[in-house]
């Protein structure tokens, strides 16, 4: 394996641990718009001082695109942490993954190109995997209205990957023209900025001491906004996005397997499931990755 997919392993990892730590808090009533909120302002606060360290300022022409995308970076970001809100981390990040045939279709539309069958394929594949992490979901303890609750994270969580696919797709196409580093600077400024709107319904410090929850808040949001950075370092730096991407499409594994085998540690509903509930989001997950990989291999 090339050095650098060390990058996306290591977020695909790093996602599922900061996931983990912030289901953690929301479950003990932390807001979901306070996880949206901290992760952004650390991404902001990183790049900028990244950006004025590198006196390389985007020009006035672009900022409108850099705020675009921080638009649907933002909202995938809120569509994320309100699926974790609603239901368990073991079922809305294996959905994830299906972004990245999302932004194949995309680039497709926009390039006026045929969509291949290999992304047909893969979206197929990722229907039915999707398909078996409902019915995993379906036949866990709470019976219909679990399953009413996984199908709204599995909305919740392809909201997400369709902002977050609007978001790679944005990047790719003016990320190149401006310069991936001094455009990552101003879409991320942009992001706090826009972050910045949901203070009204962010939870005070008062509020999460109350809650004790301040400590897995923090790392929680600590840990995405850093495999956020390393994946962002790792496409601007190396290219080659379509292996990074499947790689990192293995968090939809790591999640299920470390959701159930840490759920005492964490305190996640996956404790409460059955082996055959797991092992069906377990098999939806390997599907959605599979997915992925027929989808990307004709660019490998």
């Amino acid at each position: 394996m090339s050095a650098h997919l060390l990058f996306p392993l290591f977020s695909s990892f790093v996602f599922v641990f900061g996931m983990l730590f912030a289901k953690s808090a929301i479950v003990r009533g932390v807001s979901p718009w306070t996880g949206t909120f901290l992760a952004n302002l650390w991404l902001g606060l990183f790049w900028l001082i990244v950006g004025l360290m590198q006196q390389n300022v985007l020009p006035l022409a672009g900022w409108w695109q850099a705020a675009l995308v921080a638009v649907c970076f933002v909202g995938g970001q809120m569509f994320t942490y309100l699926a974790f809100q609603h239901g368990d981390v073991s079922v809305a990040t294996p959905i994830f993954g299906v972004k990245v045939i999302i932004v194949a279709v995309i680039l497709a539309v926009l390039a006026k190109e045929a969509i291949s069958g290999r992304v047909w394929t893969g979206a197929a594949l990722a229907a039915l995997g999707v398909g078996f992490i409902q019915a995993g979901s379906g036949t866990s303890s709470g019976g219909a209205l679990s399953g009413r609750r996984a199908a709204l994270t599995i909305v919740l969580a392809l909201l997400a990957a369709i902002s977050l696919s609007l978001f790679d797709a944005g990047l790719q196409t003016w990320g190149r023209s401006w310069g991936a580093e001094r455009f990552l600077a101003a879409m991320f400024v942009c992001t706090g900025f826009l972050s910045c709107g949901l203070l009204p319904w962010v939870d005070r410090p008062s509020r999460l001491r109350e809650l004790r929850v301040f400590r897995p808040i923090l790392i929680g949001t600590l840990l995405m906004a850093i495999q956020a950075l390393s994946m962002s370092y790792s496409l601007s730096r190396f290219g080659d996005a379509t292996r990074i991407n499947i790689v990192y499409a293995l968090r939809g594994l790591w999640a299920v397997i470390l959701a159930w085998g840490l759920s005492r540690v964490f305190g996640g509903a996956e404790l409460r499931y059955s082996t055959t509930v797991m092992l069906l989001r377990l098999t939806g997950a390997v599907l959605l990755t599979i997915s992925v990989i027929v989808a990307l291999s004709d660019s490998l």
